[in-house]
């Protein structure tokens, strides 16, 4: 076990009020809450680092013993997970950390925010030892995989390498620590990597892939993946049912009226004709998302006074309506509303904002 303090136990499947209203902030944060979402994220970018972990008894690591600053950046899962002990060589075994970094813009400074919330663990780790008087030959460190990833609709230039931030002559290179970032840039990944294994998340990764699609394919998308999921094996009850789950949400934050009504029809049919059904479970998923749709109601003015309000900033910004940009507007929630207001109006440029564009113009 590890040498310092856990998370409790990951909730169950179904989804708590505050991911539900928040759902473009926290909705990928919540997904990642189970380990075997984590360990099939991994499996996408490295399959052969995945299959020497074990997931089964991975424990969240304890959020207080990240920085505030960072906890702030959304440097929100981490997992310590042992090496599958069959594979382990010697009398000890091995942890691992899984740091992921769900992002939703590129972030210049990723790796110093590696490198310093792998400080803050391995310290950790160290006073750990000195409380509990472990022998100085058992104090061994443990691994860190980082993992970003990247779910915006641009490019990412940003860094993924210390050295890439850091001023130091070549020859000096070799002082400056040196370690791999496994990145997936969600957005432009081909769907067929994404679903090369039949995981719950890479299905869940493929519907949001179409968030901002036409309605026909996010359909599709989400049929595809009601589909597949099952494929799972029969003890993977729990990633289905939080991976319906998202799939639902997902559908009520970005498809409005007939659209999303549609959508949830057809995606609580396909519920009711898996072997994971579970009666209690499409009970909550009706009553719940009948609470919501009463709620969105109700809110339907303030999110319309975003918008405008919005609108209205990029239109003094680029001197002009955006027209190119009224398909993604229609369509966001308010959370996401609002964040693109907050940061159009502190002056971060329009391209970085990550509202996608349906017809692209040379911005003025």
């Amino acid at each position: 076990m590890p040498d310092f303090p856990s998370d409790p136990s990951p909730p169950p499947g179904r989804p708590s009020a505050e991911v539900i209203r928040e759902f473009a902030d926290r909705g990928m944060l919540w997904l990642f809450e189970d380990p075997a979402n984590v360990g099939d994220l991994l499996r996408i970018l490295d399959p052969g680092a995945a299959g020497l972990l074990d997931f089964s008894r991975a424990v969240r690591v304890n959020r207080s013993l990240v920085p505030a600053d960072l906890q702030k950046k959304e440097s929100d899962v981490i997992f310590s997970v042992p090496v599958a002990t069959e594979r382990v060589e010697g009398p000890r075994g091995v942890w691992v950390y899984l740091h992921l970094e769900h992002q939703s813009k590129r972030d210049d400074e990723m790796p110093l925010r590696f490198l310093l919330s792998m400080g803050e663990l391995w310290e950790a780790q160290r006073r750990a030892w000195l409380d509990r008087g472990t022998p100085v030959q058992d104090r061994v460190l443990c691994g860190v995989i980082p993992i970003v990833l990247y779910t915006g609709e641009g490019r990412w230039e940003g860094p993924l390498r210390l050295l890439d931030l850091v001023e130091i002559p070549s020859a000096l290179e070799r002082f400056v620590p040196d370690w791999e970032i496994l990145f997936l840039n969600l957005k432009r990944t081909s769907p067929e990597d994404l679903v090369r294994f039949t995981t719950a998340v890479g299905w869940a990764l493929r519907v949001l892939q179409e968030e901002r699609s036409s309605f026909d394919r996010f359909e599709r998308a989400v049929l595809d993946a009601l589909g597949h999921l099952e494929e799972l094996e029969p003890e993977r009850v729990g990633q289905w049912i939080r991976t319906v789950w998202y799939v639902l949400l997902l559908a009520f934050h970005r498809r409005a009226g007939d659209e999303y009504n549609e959508l949830e029809t057809r995606i609580r049919e396909g519920a009711a004709h898996s072997k994971f059904f579970d009666p209690r479970e499409a009970e909550a998923m009706a009553v719940t998302m009948a609470q919501e749709c009463e709620a969105r109601g109700e809110a339907r003015g303030e999110r319309r006074a975003t918008l405008k309000a919005l609108e209205r900033v990029l239109s003094s910004r680029l001197g002009r309506t955006p027209a190119e940009y009224a398909r993604a507007l229609s369509v966001a929630d308010t959370e996401t509303l609002e964040r693109w207001f907050e940061e159009a109006l502190a002056g971060t440029p329009i391209e970085e904002l990550g509202i996608p564009r349906e017809h692209p113009v040379k911005d003025q």
